[in-house]
């Protein structure tokens, strides 16, 4: 249960953190601060809620990730709903606080940072160009996700590389049509602007979720042949430390034998934590991941000779034999 909530807050963190700048920051706030404000706000939420629900806080990364089969469907279904609800609480705060202003402030007159095209473009840009630039950039976001949370990614930069993309995907497309790049994002503001902004939702939602999966396709082709299938990348319910660790063993069993030359050895490791809602231990997002640098087991072509360690920290290693 408590991932759910951890999407939700997360998701109103951030739109209340970009939608908050855009709507509320006035004549003084430009591009780059909108930008930098979902950006920021991003790398945050990664470090925070990360180990807690791989902090997607984006139906179109639960889609990505749900596509790539790091999640399931009951999953990506909790955290789609999460995620709009915490858009539409962080939207209607926003608007509270905004109306709260001496002129006061219509939503439906003044959008409420509502994404849009042709008449509600920023730019004026019709709608095909929102629709290409909501798939590029959407894209873009979810593939920094796969790749920086997979297998033989450096630990620890995920949420600094994600953060970054994000802000790059608002820079871009702010001018074009607001910037969504997040169907949560643009229900938020939609629900209260009305009219024009619910008519025009679909494009936010529908080019978002085609960007995600073309991420998930460029990902799989990007790869590499000898990187091990990557596993669920959320928490994993009804585990034990025990079961993991039995896992890791099987895992490291099978890597016995020739490699094919490919780097130096792998490290398979998981960070578990206990869950008090009856989740037991689970491997998360980017605390928790297999790391990869050449082939075992699952690994395309024959593995390397291996041995292997489980660490007191639940963290477990199989490093190639003579380097």
């Amino acid at each position: 249960m408590r991932r759910f909530v951890a999407e939700g807050l997360g998701t109103f963190a951030l739109v209340l953190a970009g939608v908050g700048t855009a709507v509320l920051g006035g004549m003084g706030v430009g591009v780059l601060e909108i930008s930098l404000a979902f950006g920021l706000a991003l790398v945050a939420l990664v470090y925070t809620i990360g180990p807690i629900s791989g902090c997607h806080v984006n139906p179109a990364v639960t889609v990505g990730l749900l596509a790539a089969r790091r999640i399931g469907p009951r999953v990506a279904a909790g955290y789609i709903v999460a995620q709009c609800i915490g858009a539409i609480i962080a939207a209607a705060v926003v608007w509270f606080i905004a109306d709260t202003n001496a002129v006061g402030y219509s939503a439906s007159a003044q959008g409420l940072g509502a994404n849009g095209f042709g008449a509600h473009s920023p730019g004026g840009f019709g709608w095909a160009g929102a629709f290409v630039i909501e798939i590029l950039v959407t894209g873009l976001l979810v593939l920094a996700v796969l790749v920086a949370t997979d297998l033989w990614a450096p630990l620890g930069v995920a949420g600094l590389a994600i953060g970054v993309t994000l802000a790059a995907a608002n820079l871009i497309a702010i001018p074009v049509d607001g910037a969504s790049v997040n169907p949560a994002r643009s229900l938020g503001p939609a629900v209260f602007a009305g009219g024009w902004a619910l008519s025009q939702l679909w494009l936010f939602i529908v080019a978002p979720v085609i960007g995600a999966l073309l991420a998930v396709a460029a990902h799989s082709v990007l790869r590499p042949p000898w990187q091990v299938r990557p596993k669920l990348a959320t928490p994993l319910p009804d585990e034990s430390l025990h079961e993991i660790a039995r896992e890791t063993a099987r895992l490291i069993g099978n890597g016995h034998g020739e490699g094919d030359g490919r780097g130096d050895g792998v490290r398979v490791g998981a960070s578990v934590s206990s869950d008090s809602d009856s989740d037991g231990a689970r491997v998360s997002g980017d605390g928790a991941r297999a790391r990869a640098g050449a082939g075992a087991g699952d690994f395309d072509g024959a593995p390397p000779s291996s041995t292997g360690r489980l660490s007191s920290t639940g963290r477990s290693e199989v490093d190639r034999g003579p380097r």
